[in-house]
């Protein structure tokens, strides 16, 4: 079985799982195992022949015994059972947005959809015909949200193929420390959207300035891989064992800055870059330049030579996407974009303290996050843990925990900055969950026990656009210690769309209360999306940018909220966790 495969099927498993009600821990943990074995660039089998299986990060005993019979039999006995458990139309039903397991169960049991390949096409009959809205715990307003939902499956706006940038940029740095090996290597870098840091990727490109370029395919393609796809004197191309697809491109490297610029794109960027190239009587390509009348090309070894050549500054990859980066070079006014050294915190993590939070704890404890703050050169970090969940326990409960988690954190500090002799700051923050009424999950009295809080969507994404505007309108509003929103339209890449808000008018709210919108770096968010940044930037809004880290090595992340930053055109001024700790501390809790 091939590794894309391994992951769908300890997904299923974990989805049957939790439809039977089994401990959420171990749901996690298949759930974790899957995403681990799915970016795996190596197979699993291979982990299994070296008895190595749970040297795979997420695969613990009982997964790994499960696939050592799967691979000593090709089945596992325990699996089977638990997917037998369960009605096998479920698992297409997974694919539209916001049908999770036990939605997608009562369903299926309900109209009794029996059908895997036809399960979809089932379900939108049964809603148009009225029969979801007649549904326990259902209604009107659930089928038409699941009849929108089964459109969106069919536009193909989830795209099942693609993988988040981190991932993609995990694959091609192994990739590249691999072909470095050979020995051969002048420059090498990735290309098209890797390099431009779009969201999700598809294929891996990379490229090579090499004098030698059968010695660094050669090394290429002996990369662990299932497949080669291509092979010729410029290029090759191998289907890794986690099915995603790596492309090679070598170049001499006198003109690899042709190259580089050419294989970076966007499409739409080059395009534009071509046409004032012709005003100039120029042709670009992958090579160099032409002068159309004499007919001469002249090579370019760096895209700074490039750009140069048609009368343009250098223009960082992140802005090469036709939104009018060309006019910008051309009047001397490109974005000084902001740069990772220039961040002074990360205001949104999460520790292990347990406050009986709505959603999971972090990992690390309290020492742990300072001291991985501290490592990163920062000069303060937010402590956001989820508020105390509100099922079960009363507003003084809640205003309880909120006083002890705040005596708690303050020992904590206290006790790490003696032992430790660091200077950095903390502020003792928190994140609210946004109810489906535009109301914080936090009681007014719990408010002050924190310097500010963050508010954030997790749950009813599905809300029409009039509503959750309003709902969100309202949680900006609702109390003055409210100063960032948490990553704004909720968005998971490849699982779930971000909400459909009237966005320029939530920005003006939050410009007018001083609001930050969180740029979220972590990878399943990248959540303002770039496009929503460049118009943020545009009107002025102060923006963060966050990791939303559940543990210390999470906060590595934050390099990938730079990158969406970047192509959204921000500059440092533009985001307030530039600030150093005491002009920060002013804005935050003024």
């Amino acid at each position: 079985m091939t590794n894309l495969a391994i992951a769908e099927l300890l997904r299923k498993v974990a989805a049957a799982y939790l439809i039977l009600g089994e401990n959420r821990f171990r749901i996690i943990a298949y759930e974790r195992a899957a995403d681990s074995i799915e970016h795996l660039t190596s197979e699993v089998k291979d982990y299994w022949d070296d008895k190595k299986l749970e040297e795979i990060p997420g695969v613990g005993g009982g997964i790994a015994s499960n696939l050592d019979e799967l691979f000593k039999t090709g089945k596992s006995a325990h699996w089977e059972k638990v997917l037998g458990s369960v009605p096998e139309a479920i698992f297409p039903l997974l694919l539209v947005p916001g049908l999770g397991p036990k939605k997608a169960y009562a369903l299926v049991n309900e109209l009794k959809l029996e059908s895997a390949k036809t399960v979809i096409a089932d379900l939108e009959k049964a809603a148009k015909a009225g029969k979801i809205a007649s549904m326990e715990g259902f209604g009107e307003k659930s089928q038409s949200v699941i009849l929108e939902a089964i459109a969106t499956y069919k536009r193909g706006a989830i795209k099942e193929n693609r993988m988040p940038l981190p991932y993609a940029d995990e694959i091609a740095g192994e990739v590249i420390a691999f072909i470095q090996k050979s020995g051969a290597v002048e420059r090498i870098d990735a290309l098209g959207s890797l390099r431009r840091q779009v969201s999700t990727i598809g294929d891996v490109d990379i490229a090579v300035a090499t004098n030698k370029p059968e010695v660094v395919l050669e090394k290429f393609l002996t990369f662990p891989h299932q497949k080669i796809i291509d092979h010729g004197p410029r290029g090759a191309t191998l289907l890794l064992a986690n099915g995603r697809q790596v492309d090679l491109r070598v170049q001499t490297p006198d003109s690899y800055g042709a190259m580089l610029q050419y294989f970076t794109g966007s499409k739409n960027h080059n395009i534009q870059l071509r046409s004032l190239a012709l005003e100039k009587g120029l042709s670009l390509n992958e090579y160099g330049i032409k002068n159309v009348k004499t007919g001469k090309t002249k090579h370019y070894a760096t895209e700074e030579a490039f750009y140069k050549a048609v009368g343009l500054p250098y223009i960082a990859p992140e802005l090469r996407e036709d939104h009018g980066e060309i006019d910008a070079a051309r009047k001397a006014k490109l974005p000084s974009l902001i740069t990772l050294s220039d961040i002074k915190g990360d205001l949104h993590t999460h520790s292990s303290y347990d406050l009986h939070s709505s959603h999971d704890l972090g990992k690390n404890s309290i020492a742990e996050m300072l001291s991985k703050a501290e490592s990163l050169g920062y000069e303060y970090i937010g402590f956001s843990d989820h508020n105390p969940r509100l099922a079960n326990q009363t507003k003084q409960d809640i205003v309880d925990i909120m006083k002890r988690r705040k005596e708690k954190y303050e020992q904590q500090y206290s006790s790490w900055k003696n032992r430790e002799k660091k200077r950095i700051h903390y502020f003792l923050m928190c994140e609210v969950d946004i109810l489906p009424d535009g109301s914080l999950a936090l009681p007014d009295e719990a408010f002050e026990y924190v310097d500010a809080v963050v508010v954030s969507l997790h749950s009813s994404f599905m809300q029409p656009r009039p509503q959750v505007t309003e709902r969100l309108v309202r949680a900006l509003t609702t109390h003055p210690k409210v100063r960032i929103l948490g990553h704004p339209t909720g968005r998971l890449l490849g699982s779930r769309e971000g909400v459909d808000a009237d966005w320029p008018k939530v920005f003006e709210i939050a410009k007018k209360h001083d609001i930050a919108l969180e740029i979220n770096a972590f990878p399943e968010r990248l959540d303002l999306p770039d496009t929503l940044v460049f118009d943020a930037v545009r009107m002025g809004i102060k923006l963060c940018i966050d990791t939303d880290a559940h543990a210390a090595e999470h906060m590595d992340l934050m390099r990938y909220g730079v990158s969406v930053s970047r192509r959204g055109w921000a500059q440092k001024r533009d985001i307030i966790n530039t600030l150093g700790y005491n002009d920060f501390k002013q804005w935050l809790m003024k």
